[in-house]
């Protein structure tokens, strides 16, 4: 990996009495708090540790910039597809931002020479940043690393650490990608040249599962989906909201019912390639596909999305909602299936994988 230091703007944390509402803002005020006297710039180029304590536990990567080539590469691996509507809004933020103001986070296979760098240098001093939210359930910290012999070890490490993978951040990456590679922008957009990137190896995150809610109330009557569906499944009723407990067990909520489904066993044939057979594909083709017509499910508006850590009850609330709303929870995917169809440069559906921790927009930011 070609990993860059960088001159990081960091928020004035103590002019800032409500973290939660001004990180909340960032993503579309940043210029205006950069302007207002909200943001410092570091004097000097550097990488910076960067820690997060949350229920799951303390989480330590490395915030610095990536060479855009990694990309083209094959060094920095995707493992979704990008919807077309947020790589829009994405590339309107950015040339209205003028700024990355939320890092790219990217997995790899764990250094310990790396993670014991880390470890030893924030025992030693004091963060830059410090950001505890109101909920008292996440602690946001940032050390710069300016010391040349640190960042040149931290470089050399790097260089050789083979790929690494994007856990958040896919609609980013392809945005900033896009802009770099512009005619249009001219010498512009060398400004994109650079990813904002935070490296935090396998051992320090958590994958889970990422939710769908589709509304078919232009569709079909909810009797004649289930039916379409008993051709796919098999179905039981569950007496409480539930998620799946096991891969290829699908749980579904419609008309105010909750059920259990497991695919049958003609729908599991194995793949050529022996390529991981994926509950969220499964669901595009056969759901989305097959029984409800919808051809593109980057495009289309009627399905909305909902990371793991969300309560179950949020998923009920949108599917109630809708004209006739179906909650669909999918068992999450493993850190080798994710690899295992990058490292073949396939993808994954659309969110399919929620990581944690999550990044915050502003923490760290990066001026163009």
């Amino acid at each position: 990996m070609n990993i860059i230091p960088f001159r990081a703007a960091f928020p004035k944390v103590d002019l800032i009495t409500s973290p939660k509402s001004f990180f909340a803002n960032i993503k579309y005020q940043f210029r205006e708090y950069r302007k207002s006297g909200f943001y410092d710039e570091s004097n000097k180029q550097g990488l910076y540790a960067y820690q997060i304590t949350n229920k799951y536990g303390e989480h330590l990567g490395l915030i610095c910039c990536t060479d855009i080539n990694d990309l083209a590469n094959g060094k920095v691996l995707k493992h979704e597809k990008t919807l077309a509507s947020k790589e829009q809004q994405m590339m309107h933020l950015l040339l209205q931002r003028k700024a990355l103001v939320k890092p790219v986070l990217l997995a790899y296979q764990p250094v310990e020479k790396i993670q014991n760098i880390l470890k030893t240098f924030i025992k030693k001093s004091d963060p830059k940043v410090d950001v505890t939210f109101e909920n008292q359930t996440e602690i946001h910290k940032v050390w710069p690393i300016v010391e040349k012999s640190l960042i040149n070890k931290l470089t050399k490490l790097f260089s050789k650490v083979p790929a690494a993978y994007i856990g958040d951040g896919h609609h980013r990456t392809s945005t900033v990608a896009l802009l770099s590679a512009s005619k249009d922008l001219g010498e512009e957009a060398k400004k994109y040249n650079q990813l904002l990137t935070a490296y935090f190896p396998f051992s320090e995150l958590h994958i889970f599962d990422f939710n769908r809610v589709v509304d078919i109330g232009e569709i079909m009557s909810g009797s004649l989906f289930m039916a379409e569906m008993s051709t796919h499944f098999n179905i039981e009723k569950l007496d409480a909201p539930a998620k799946p407990t096991k891969k290829h067990s699908v749980t579904l909520y419609i008309d105010k019912q909750w059920y259990l489904l497991n695919w049958k066993s003609k729908i599991l044939t194995p793949k050529k390639d022996k390529s991981p057979i994926l509950d969220a594909a499964l669901i595009n083709k056969n759901i989305f596909g097959k029984i409800l017509g919808i051809k593109d499910v980057r495009l289309d508006q009627r399905i909305k999305y909902y990371g793991g850590v969300e309560p179950i009850r949020k998923i009920v609330k949108h599917a109630d909602k809708c004209a006739l709303g179906v909650g669909i929870c999918i068992y999450p995917v493993s850190h080798a299936e994710l690899t295992g169809m990058a490292d073949r440069h396939q993808t994954l559906p659309p969110k399919s994988t929620w990581f944690e921790p999550r990044l915050v927009s502003g923490i760290i930011a990066k001026d163009l």
